[in-house]
């Protein structure tokens, strides 16, 4: 019987499942912060894209939260029906729809606004800032090879 070599990728968990578990940690405590305004995490992407007020195209959108437009265009008509963002004609294209945050959705972002910056400060304190910066330069690399 022979003995197969272990490679170095086969001596602990996948890429794959590491980036998925740090995706659902994070992911579940920011779930935590954002549930005392009765929200889920992905109401909350879209409103803090939406909160600087210059509104968006739905694929701008997409594009700025990390999403598919498929499940984009399901969470607007969920956002809409909830009075969280509101959707009017492009001036200079009366076929596209631009995405605006409404008053009760800016309400929500400045009700959780100092709990999610807390949040972000303890995540980012588990690193040095030198493991920050390379964390972001590799899952922003990750990201653009996947795309």
């Amino acid at each position: 019987m022979s003995r197969r070599r272990k490679t170095k990728a086969q001596d602990g968990p996948s890429l794959h499942s590491l980036l998925s578990q740090a995706a659902r940690q994070a992911t579940s405590e920011l779930r935590r912060v954002v549930s005392a305004e009765g929200l889920p995490v992905e109401f909350w992407r879209v409103l803090e894209v939406l909160a600087d007020e210059r509104g968006r195209s739905m694929s701008d959108l997409a594009q700025a939260a990390g999403m598919q437009m498929p499940a984009m265009s399901k969470l607007v008509d969920r956002m809409t029906d909830a009075a969280l963002i509101q959707r009017s004609a492009d001036p200079s294209d009366q076929r596209r729809v631009i995405l605006h945050i409404s008053d009760f959705g800016l309400q929500k972002v400045q009700a959780l606004r100092d709990d999610v910056r807390e949040h972000r400060v303890r995540l980012e304190r588990s690193f040095s800032p030198d493991q920050e910066a390379l964390l972001r330069t590799l899952l922003r690399e990750f990201i653009e090879a996947h795309r």
